[in-house]
């Protein structure tokens, strides 16, 4: 294992095993770049990246569509809408950690975990918003967003837009998308 991957795995694992009981999501993040020195990039992929493996995981079995893409809003300005997922390092050493993790932390606390990011909070959303009647296996979720670390507020908005452009064509309707529900269902529901 190289040094960068040693470092990261580092951060990720500080980050999983603590986040769950933390104060706030701000204090662990001031906690891990200042009294633990980690690499401030590592700390965002972590809370950016490495959070939606552990969605994935967590919802691993129930049939819902995730795309093997993510948007970029990157701080050079630009917009990358096909990044692979699986290529991020962040993402791949999550997943090849998340059973260290999990048996690390309680059944409670990995779930909170896993809930970090949009994807799975969108999933519960739709989940209370319609109940027992919504089959997972219909959920098509659409590509995150997800910043450089340093990126401007506009680039960020022009990410949302390949968002919003991707809505448009799977519902036509020209109804607005809400940046909290970043999917698709195939029975055209409307969330």
């Amino acid at each position: 294992m190289s040094a960068a991957t040693s470092l990261l795995d580092d951060s990720i694992l500080y980050f999983a095993l603590r986040y769950p009981s933390c104060e706030s999501l701000e204090v662990l993040q001031d906690e891990m770049l200042h009294r633990q020195c980690f690499d401030p990039e590592h700390v965002h992929q972590v809370t950016h990246i490495s959070t939606i493996a552990w969605g994935r995981y967590l919802f691993k079995n129930m049939g819902i569509k995730y795309p093997k893409t993510i948007i970029r809003a990157r701080d050079d300005g630009s917009v990358e809408s096909d990044v692979d997922l699986a290529s991020l390092p962040a993402y791949i050493r999550a997943m090849a950690l998340v059973d260290k993790i999990e048996s690390s932390l309680s059944r409670h606390a990995f779930r909170v975990l896993c809930m970090y990011n949009a994807e799975s909070r969108a999933i519960v959303k739709a989940i209370k918003a319609l109940g027992q009647g919504l089959d997972l296996r219909e959920i098509t979720m659409y590509p995150v967003v997800v910043p450089d670390l340093h990126v401007q507020k506009e680039t960020v908005q022009r990410a949302f837009d390949v968002v919003i452009r991707l809505r448009q064509v799977h519902w036509p309707t020209g109804s607005t998308c809400r940046r909290t529900w970043r999917f698709n269902s195939t029975s055209q529901q409307h969330l």
